[in-house]
């Protein structure tokens, strides 16, 4: 029975982001979100739910064009609260470097070279009602236009 409420909740949670989220575009600039770029929770086994910790996200570029991100792939962590009914911002524990570099990536058709693995560690500030971890990327194309992707992973047991 868990597992089926896992793979539910998985479903649902990529139906939901097939969209570009109205607060995500806004906050981003652009509506190319998880259009050309998809983000993937890779899950350390076993799965734990424990909030504090290091996230491994899988970001991986969909399109036939060579995308680039700064270093930090333009991260942006928000957590939800339950409580308030909104997202806030929180910071990332980790720094990245070099920090003037860039991260290339390849056109779908050039796989492995079209993925990369990068981690973000969120400061946490409140826990009794955060719900939801969203991680958000920005890059561009090669035509200098934003392309961005979220994901969002549910928090607590």
């Amino acid at each position: 029975m868990t597992r089926i409420k896992i793979a539910l909740l998985t479903v649902f949670l990529v139906a939901c982001q097939d969209g570009a989220d109205p607060q995500v575009a806004a906050l981003v600039g652009t509506e190319q979100i998880n259009k050309e770029v998809t983000l993937t929770h890779i899950v350390a086994q076993p799965v734990s739910a424990a909030m504090e910790g290091e996230y491994e996200i899988l970001v991986t570029n969909q399109s036939q064009d060579r995308h680039t991100f700064p270093v930090d792939f333009g991260v942006q962590l928000l957590i939800y609260s339950d409580n308030a009914g909104a997202w806030r911002e929180v910071e990332n524990f980790i720094t990245y470097l070099p920090p003037d570099g860039s991260i290339v990536l390849g056109p779908r058709r050039d796989w492995p070279d079209n993925e990369d693995l990068f981690s973000v560690r969120p400061v946490f500030e409140e826990t009794s009602d955060d719900t939801m971890l969203r991680i958000i990327v920005v890059g561009q194309d090669e035509q200098g236009e934003a392309v961005a992707a979220y994901v969002d992973i549910p928090l607590g047991e």
